[in-house]
C-alpha cells in the first residue's frame, strides 16, 4: 500500500504563489491595501517575490523548508504592518497563514515510506 502524500502543502503553495503574483503585477486591491498599511509599492513587490517563490517551493517536497521560511518572513512583515496599523480584521487571517508557513518550514520533509523500502533492500 502506497503512502498518501499530503495534499495541503501544494494547495498552500498555490495560494501563496497566486497572491504573490498578484502583488508582483501590481493588482489594484493589493496596491490599495499596502498604501493603507503605509507600505510602498516596492515593499509590495518584495513581499510578492517572497510569496511567489515561497509558494512554489512549499509545493515541492525538496523545497518545502526553504519555502516555508520565505513565507514566514513575508507573512511576518505584513502581519507586523497590519498590527501596527490596527487592522485586526486583516491580521487574524494573516496569522493563520503565518502559522501554516511556520508548519511547512518545521515539518520533516523525509518520506518514511521511502526509508522503509531502502531499509528492506539491505
Amino acid at each position: 500500500m502506497a503512502a498518501r502524500k499530503p495534499f495541503w502543502f501544494p494547495l498552500l503553495g498555490l495560494g501563496f504563489a497566486v497572491a504573490g503574483a498578484d502583488k508582483l503585477f501590481g493588482q489594484s486591491g493589493y496596491r490599495r491595501l499596502f498604501r493603507h498599511l503605509g507600505l510602498s509599492e516596492q515593499a509590495m513587490r518584495v513581499v510578492g517575490v517572497g510569496e511567489f517563490a515561497g509558494g512554489v517551493l512549499v509545493a515541492s517536497l525538496a523545497g518545502r523548508r526553504l519555502g516555508g521560511l520565505l513565507l514566514t518572513m513575508a507573512s511576518t512583515a505584513v502581519l507586523t504592518s497590519e498590527l501596527r496599523k490596527g487592522a485586526d480584521q486583516l491580521a487574524l487571517p494573516r496569522a493563520g497563514l503565518l502559522a501554516a508557513a511556520v508548519l511547512a518550514a518545521a515539518l520533516p520533509t523525509s518520506r518514511p515510506a521511502a526509508r522503509t523500502v531502502a531499509t528492506r533492500r539491505r
